[in-house]
């Protein structure tokens, strides 16, 4: 079956203006996701909103730049505790913004969610590859236990009970230093949890440094090739598990501004990854599994 071969309401679907794609699932994150404090949320969703339901007002470059504008500002505000997600977002509307005075604005939004997909998993590489406490997999024993998002996910696949992981979260509390290795020791964790955090480990790595070196390579040769599959990849699983989705749909609005027009079907698999996030977010169905297993 070619690239393009659907029929159908996937074929409508995958038809839509790719541009426009973009600009809607940017403005629908800004939407599920609200960002910044009551005094920015309020534009930012107007916006936002008018971005999706008036017509003609999607592509607007005013539109665009004030979005990049209140992220921006955002930042600023949060400074220095903005998260990750913040700078992408304002990235990523900036990058709107610049587009909407180009002549080919396709081609240079295609560009900048290229290398911005590149830098972001580049940078979390490097970072993963120079730390010791994550390459030595401390940093998954400790967020397997800690970390509330993970905790179904510790049950179901890590074999440990909830009250192993209470203990870790009490021993956290009085370590006065909050390192890492008192609150997992604490739990004496079995072999299983301890080959669970080994593999989250490495496929981590393995998959932030594939897409990497995907989206470095120059287009249509060697591991470029393999660009959408392996991001589509990264979202469908790492956010099956951390519920992080307005990150998650920044970068498949991003994956989606440098597919090719042609790349249908590559079209309908980013769409089809963008709802199943939101599904993640909405039905927590990793711990509805690990209490059915508990029962069981």
């Amino acid at each position: 079956m070619k690239d393009n071969d659907l029929s159908g309401p996937w074929r409508r679907l995958a038809e839509l203006d790719p541009l426009d794609l973009v600009l809607r699932l940017t403005l629908l994150d800004l939407v599920l996701r609200p960002v910044g404090d009551w005094a920015l949320r309020f534009p930012i969703l107007g916006l936002a909103a008018a971005g999706l339901l008036l017509p003609g007002f999607l592509r607007r470059r005013e539109l665009w730049a004030a979005l990049a504008l209140l992220t921006g500002i955002r930042v600023a505000f949060d400074w220095p505790l903005s998260d990750n997600h913040a700078y992408l977002l304002c990235y990523w509307c900036l990058a709107i913004a610049l587009s909407r005075f180009a002549r080919d604005e396709g081609r240079l939004l295609s560009i900048n969610g290229r290398w911005l997909i590149a830098l972001v998993f580049g940078f979390a590489t490097l970072w993963k590859l120079l730390s010791p406490d994550f390459a030595d997999a401390t940093f998954f024993r400790a967020t397997l236990l800690l970390d509330p998002r993970f905790e179904g996910f510790t049950r179901l696949v890590g074999g440990l009970s909830i009250e192993q992981i209470d203990a870790a979260r009490g021993a956290l509390e009085r370590h006065a230093d909050g390192g890492w290795l008192a609150p997992v020791a604490a739990t004496r964790p079995s072999a299983r949890f301890e080959i669970l955090a080994r593999a989250t480990t490495l496929w981590t790595v393995t998959i932030e440094a594939a897409v990497t070196i995907a989206f470095c390579w120059p287009k249509d040769r060697g591991p470029s090739r393999l660009r959408d599959p392996l991001l589509i990849a990264f979202c469908v699983t790492t956010y099956a598990v951390a519920t992080v989705d307005g990150f998650g749909w920044l970068l498949i609005a991003m994956g989606l501004a440098q597919c090719a027009a042609e790349q249908t079907r590559t079209r309908v698999a980013y769409l089809a990854a963008y709802a199943l996030i939101l599904f993640y977010r909405e039905v927590d169905w990793i711990e509805r599994l690990a209490n059915l297993v508990d029962r069981a």
